[in-house]
């Protein structure tokens, strides 16, 4: 079995960096432009940053880069939330993510990868997409229009807190030009997701709950590939950031 087909586009999230304990293997080559964009030397980058470990696939001792202890495989390298300190001289294994032989060929290992990046999304078929879009407007139209007298886009004034599905990502930028009169200023205009139109609407957690639920359902009856991020990092990892 393979991957499925699907689109990557870097959010430069930093979740590949952070996500979870394994290995990032270094060849000799690489390791000096990474010491020089540190300011230091190879063999004091050597001591500092890398390790010599078994590769489980062939036995054999290799290089990779250490992680930061008891920070659940955060990268040593890794600054703040998501800055690469050597990101222009970074190693090879890391500029082919996710397209590795196992991401590629295994589907729990890609299933695991699409759970950490929100760059990489399933490329779903016209009449799934088109089946979801109308589910989600009837799941639209059953939230209050609109108490919030805040007429900024979501995605100005908190595109940070501003999450949703990647069924409801791709709905959107099918919706695209489409005009929202509810809320005229939206970047997302009729396609803007269920978070957006809650927090318009005010409404109580339980409520917003109950409406998750149902796009959780509604994922699950479709059988649309299921994942949930921010918004601004979904509409790039399908080529629609603009």
């Amino acid at each position: 079995m393979s991957a499925p087909a699907f689109r990557f586009a870097c959010t430069r999230c930093g979740h590949c960096c952070s996500g979870g304990s394994g290995h990032v293997w270094i060849e000799e080559p690489e390791i000096e432009p990474m010491a020089r964009a540190l300011g230091m030397s190879a063999a004091r980058f050597a001591e500092r940053h890398l390790r010599r470990v078994v590769d489980p696939n062939t036995g054999v001792e290799r290089l990779s880069l250490r992680e930061v202890a008891n920070e659940g495989g955060r990268c040593a390298l890794l600054v703040g939330k998501n800055t690469c300190s050597v990101y222009a001289a970074r190693p090879q294994h890391c500029r082919q993510f996710p397209y590795w032989e196992r991401v590629l060929t295994d589907p729990a290992a890609f299933e695991a990868a699409r759970a950490t990046c929100p760059g990489i999304a399933v490329i779903v078929s016209a009449e799934v997409r088109a089946r979801a879009a109308g589910e989600l407007r009837a799941l639209y139209a059953s939230i209050p229009e609109c108490a919030s007298t805040d007429e900024r886009c979501c995605l100005e004034r908190a595109p940070e807190e501003l999450f949703a599905t990647g069924m409801e990502a791709d709905h959107a930028l099918d919706a695209r030009g489409v005009s929202d009169v509810a809320a005229p200023h939206c970047r997302l205009g009729a396609g803007r997701p269920l978070a957006c139109r809650a927090s318009r609407a005010g409404l109580a957690p339980e409520e917003v709950e109950a409406l998750q639920s149902r796009l959780r359902a509604l994922e699950r009856q479709l059988s649309y590939p299921a994942s949930y991020a921010r918004v601004e990092e979904l509409l790039r990892s399908r080529g629609g950031a603009d």
